[in-house]
């Protein structure tokens, strides 16, 4: 699920969490999680932050603990045979080894 259906899962309140960028660079997240905010659903302290749009409260940081990051995982843009495919696209590209594990095949190495 998106960031906006787990804070929705989680009964979260957009107009609590405090405001963000829209499309944070990765420093500009880093920077945020560095301050250790707490779950934004449980308080517990966080493992990961993304950023929300709430229609009437605009982008705000929505912050989640393990355990209520594993209750509301995200899901991949598509079939993660696509994203294998990606990965190994990128990986020629730069001509990089890839090592990829899956659940059917174990651990293959290619080049």
């Amino acid at each position: 699920m998106n960031p906006e259906e787990a804070a929705q899962q989680l009964g979260v309140d957009p107009s609590l969490l405090t405001a963000a960028p829209p499309a944070p660079r990765f420093a500009e997240t880093w920077a945020w999680i560095q301050q250790e905010p707490p779950c934004s659903a449980c308080g517990q302290p966080s493992r990961t932050s993304s950023v929300i749009h709430a229609p009437t409260h605009g982008p705000r940081w929505f912050d989640r603990c393990r355990d209520c990051f594993i209750a509301t995982p995200p899901t991949l843009p598509g079939p993660p045979s696509q994203l294998v495919e990606d990965l190994r696209e990128v990986a020629a590209e730069a001509g990089l080894r890839l090592r990829i594990h899956t659940r059917e095949d174990g651990w293959r190495d290619e080049l």
